[in-house]
């Protein structure tokens, strides 16, 4: 009864429109991608070998990848020349064979580190380049297929397993463990591997003169992070076992993943994400690690470790489930620890939210990409605190514990937190959601009558707190 209740709910909800309907690529899914390259810090172009393991739904006589900002030397299909061309951000290929459930593409390209490749969310994502030549990937939402040929869809997760040989002096990280390390007088040979799957958004590979740093966190987890300047960084990386012991009680659950650190980036960042959630290695502004007022942030990065890396989303319509959880826990973390209290944090965001609601925006239909990050940061974190204010500590808790189960390594939509939610606390949770997320006026606030939506009078953007530094 109360599963057939939530799919009623979900049933009477259009799915929004697609917020970035040219990214990814339908007929197959990727399992593996095996990334080489070869590191030559004094030039933009960064040659590569993209090795792809996919499987495809359907018999396909063409298929496409996306790529854009390089060039394409070749590419096989199955150990065979295909032919290929590049359509605007497509790498289109014609496989002498047609393909269709198992199949490997190999694709030889030089990526171009200076390339300016549009986006209608955040132009200045992508590479973050270093005057010293090194660099970092800020993926996210619609970038990495700049670094590698790739289906570059939010729910398409793959193993990830990177080859980077570097100069002597310089080091490569990137997502998962360090599994093997090979040194000459002149580089270095670095290869990373993931355990588990993640979306190529959260890729993350980093070439600088970074210092390892390893030790070991809660429940014997591996600790590794990459800094320019690890004396700087000390405090911040002395926190890192604390953060994540905090994270893993207040969530209820081990740390999801099979190593975790923080990336210091020496260059520029992208102007909506400072910090990015790339799985198992998130990426910060140098700066900012050196900083103890930061703390907030690294919480955030590493809340997001579990609610949209582990347990992902399946469309960036969904992206509140990512935002809003790691919002939520950032402000809980900051209310704990001498900052405002978790109420004060929520009331201006509630207050603000009937002005987002006149614009046709809600926290699960954003409508505009430009906005789905503040959106979701602001007002998607406001949908889990009045979720948690509804039910309780124990069922707040029992809904995490089920979603996290049922999604981990996967991804989920707005519908499948739903169901999940009506299948734990009761079929009115249906209602409930289905208002917060896609109502078209402001809910009343459980646990506090006295709140009172007032919209601000500001003019232009998006209302209402500002957005965290992290993504």
């Amino acid at each position: 009864m109360v599963a057939a209740g939530a799919l009623a709910v979900s049933a009477v909800t259009p799915a929004p429109a697609s917020l970035l309907p040219d990214l990814g690529n339908d007929g197959y899914r990727v399992a593996a991608y095996d990334l080489t390259y070869d590191v030559d810090p004094s030039t933009t172009k960064l040659p590569g070998t993209a090795k792809i393991t996919a499987v495809a739904d359907r018999r396909l006589s063409e298929f496409r990848l996306d790529y854009a900002g390089g060039t394409v030397a070749e590419v096989q299909v199955d150990g065979r020349p295909a032919a290929f061309h590049l359509d605007k951000q497509k790498l289109v290929v014609d496989p002498a064979t047609a393909v269709r459930g198992p199949f490997l593409v190999t694709v030889d390209f030089t990526a171009d580190r200076a390339a300016k490749v549009p986006s209608v969310v955040d132009a200045t994502a992508g590479w973050s380049n270093d005057s010293d030549g090194g660099f970092v990937w800020f993926g996210q939402p619609d970038r990495a297929h700049l670094f590698f040929p790739c289906n570059d869809s939010v729910n398409d997760k793959a193993y990830f397993t990177y080859h980077v040989t570097v100069p002597a002096g310089w080091t490569a990280a990137a997502n998962g463990s360090l599994v093997a390390r090979s040194d000459t007088k002149s580089a270095s040979t670095f290869t990373y591997a993931s355990v588990h799957p993640f979306a190529t958004q959260l890729a993350q590979l980093a070439v600088g003169k970074y210092t390892l740093v390893t030790g070991t966190g809660p429940n014997g987890l591996p600790l590794r992070s990459a800094v320019p300047d690890p004396a700087a960084a000390k405090p911040m990386l002395d926190q890192l076992p604390g953060f994540l012991d905090w994270l893993q009680q207040r969530i209820g659950r081990r740390f999801p993943f099979e190593t975790v650190g923080l990336l210091g980036a020496a260059g520029p960042t992208a102007q909506q994400t400072w910090a990015l959630e790339t799985q198992t290695l998130p990426v910060f502004q140098a700066r900012d690690l050196t900083d103890p007022n930061n703390a907030a942030v690294v919480v955030h990065e590493l809340a997001h470790q579990w609610f949209g890396d582990s347990a992902g989303v399946a469309d960036w319509n969904d992206i509140w489930l990512s935002e809003g959880f790691a919002v939520y826990f950032d402000h809980l973390y900051t209310a704990e620890h001498g900052g405002q209290s978790l109420a004060d944090q929520f009331q201006l965001a509630y207050q603000r939210d009937p002005e987002v609601r006149a614009q046709g925006i809600t926290p699960a239909n954003p409508t505009r990409p430009d906005v789905m990050f503040g959106l979701a940061r602001g007002f998607g974190s406001l949908v889990v605190y009045a979720l948690h204010e509804k039910v309780g500590d124990q069922v707040f808790q029992r809904i995490i514990d089920t979603y996290l189960d049922r999604y981990r390594d996967g991804s989920a939509t707005s519908a499948d937190f739903i169901k999940v939610a009506t299948s734990v606390g009761g079929q009115d949770l249906g209602p409930f959601l289905h208002d917060w997320l896609y109502g078209s006026t402001t809910p009343p606030m459980p646990g506090h009558p006295d709140w009172t939506p007032k919209p601000s009078t500001s003019a232009g953007g998006l209302p209402g707190p500002a957005p965290r530094p992290g993504s």
